[in-house]
């Protein structure tokens, strides 16, 4: 299994299947089988334990109960800057 700093080089290799979130980001990296099974959970887990600080996304804090995005759907720029941040943190 690749390390999260790659897993999340991967995603940032492969922007074009970025939609909505990125939930479904990974989630159509496994469905593509850029990544397997384990990897897809693992790197779900990561977002769910990492996830950004109010400071990065009000949105986030502003509606958890009724949004399950952590910034604007459909704006890839704050979720390449997050994953930039985590590629960094493990490096």
């Amino acid at each position: 299994m690749r390390t999260i700093k790659e897993l999340l080089e991967l995603m940032l290799e492969n922007k074009g299947l970025f939609t909505h979130g990125l939930c479904k980001w990974i989630l159509l990296l496994y469905f593509n089988d850029e990544i397997s099974r384990k990897e897809y959970l693992t790197l779900m887990n990561y977002i769910e334990n990492n996830r950004p600080s109010i400071l990065s996304s009000l949105n986030c804090f502003l509606s958890q109960a009724s949004s399950a995005y952590y910034w604007k759907e459909g704006d890839i720029k704050p979720r390449i800057k997050w994953i930039q941040k985590h590629i960094k943190i493990n490096s």
